[in-house]
């Protein structure tokens, strides 16, 4: 399935205003924090550390891994990458479920979840 990087940056940004609505106000406001960016693919480095199919990427400090003095240098990222989330979908409706499960595995990693309690939550 094919769409526009326009049309999958509109899906993407919405389907991320509805999950960040379901969050408790606390936990809205911190992930609000986090950069959400779209991108085609990985990058080679990325594609060689995780595998060049990867659907998202959340780059940071787990809330849960901070310290009250810490001092963050890099802001919290999530990077979604449009042409393997297309190679897995067959319609928009398919595309909007991966891309919103995509988007809460990977805010699992901010909140401080492993792959194993993602899985477990069913988030995997």
């Amino acid at each position: 399935m094919h769409v526009s990087h326009e049309h999958f940056e509109k899906l993407t940004f919405e389907i991320a205003r509805a999950i960040l609505a379901e969050l408790p106000p606390d936990l809205r406001a911190e992930a609000e924090t986090v950069i959400l960016d779209i991108v085609a693919e990985p990058t080679a480095q990325q594609a060689e550390k995780w595998d060049r199919n990867i659907l998202g990427l959340y780059e940071g400090v787990p809330l849960v891994a901070r310290l009250a003095d810490s001092v963050i240098l890099q802001p919290d990222r999530i990077t979604l990458f449009q042409q393997p989330l297309q190679a897995i979908a067959r319609t928009e409706v398919e595309l909007c479920h991966h891309i919103r499960r995509t988007l809460i595995h990977e805010l699992g990693h901010f909140f401080g979840f492993d792959e194993a309690e993602l899985h477990e939550r069913g988030w995997g």
